[in-house]
């Protein structure tokens, strides 16, 4: 078990960003905000509560998500003191990415598993109906549902290494699930207040700027609708919000993925861009 410090963590991340700026914020723009954007502006807008029709435009939101999650390894290997260039480290990161989404497949069908398993056994035939009802939910249902979702919590936070890890590590999917769950073992909690800050404060960036920008777009340009520049505008500021605290989110994941797989607790030499 290695000791963790998420201070040290953040003022190596810090250093990072400010050494490689020139590097990723081009793959932030690129890999996280430009994906984003696409993605808000192909699902269909339906009223709050509904969900979206399924169609092509899923799709495109799947391809999309590929692109994010190379974006992410691409900047897990900068951070970490990738040597080569940044066409390399994404051609890297492009070719790490399906054993990142088999993991994540994996880990999702054991969720859907459980929790189906779960609503069976609280709700019984009431479950035919493939809607959650709150009124045929039994008090066993209700305490298995709360026991599953700490059990989620706990094994989310669990694999929080599983990017860098299959980043950095030739390893397969459920390598990398195993590999990411021995390196998080003694720091569930350092690693969950972390990421419960860092989510509270995207919650309120992201509200924030979205109340704004969607307030003044509205005024401007009228509610945004498919295919329109106020959609386009509301899109453009979420996924600044989104590849800002990517970038964030991702330099500290490289960085605590450093402290516990090696022990490197500096930031690899690199030369400052001014």
């Amino acid at each position: 078990m290695s000791h963790l410090s998420i201070g040290k963590a953040w003022d190596e991340a810090k250093a990072a960003l400010s050494a490689h700026r020139r590097l990723i914020v081009p793959i932030a723009l690129g890999l996280i905000l430009l994906p984003a954007v696409i993605a808000s502006m192909v699902e269909p807008q339906v009223p709050p509560g509904q969900q979206p029709p399924p169609g092509s435009w899923m799709l495109v939101v799947l391809a999309m998500i590929f692109v994010m999650f190379v974006g992410q390894l691409a900047m897990v290997l900068l951070v970490n003191g990738w040597r080569g260039s940044v066409g390399e480290a994404i051609g890297q990161a492009a070719r790490r990415a399906p054993p990142l989404i088999l993991a994540a497949m994996m880990f999702g069908a054991v969720v859907i598993l459980l929790f189906s398993a779960i609503l069976a056994i609280g709700m019984g035939p009431a479950i035919e109906s493939g809607q959650f009802d709150v009124d045929n939910t039994s008090g066993l249902g209700w305490i298995l549902l709360l026991l599953g979702l700490v059990a989620f919590l706990y094994f989310t936070i669990r694999l929080l290494m599983l990017i860098p890890v299959i980043a950095s590590e030739q390893v397969g999917p459920i390598a990398a699930l195993r590999r990411a769950f021995v390196l998080t073992a003694g720091n569930f909690w350092r690693l969950f207040g972390f990421v419960a800050m860092l989510v509270l404060g995207f919650m309120i960036v992201a509200l924030t700027v979205g109340a704004v920008v969607g307030a003044f777009v509205t005024l401007l340009f009228g509610r945004p609708e498919p295919w329109t520049i106020a959609l386009l505008l509301v899109a453009l500021a979420g996924g600044l919000v989104q590849a800002g605290f990517m970038m964030v989110y991702t330099a500290m994941l490289a960085r605590i993925y450093a402290q516990l797989s090696a022990g490197q607790a500096s930031v690899p030499e690199v030369k400052r861009e001014d």
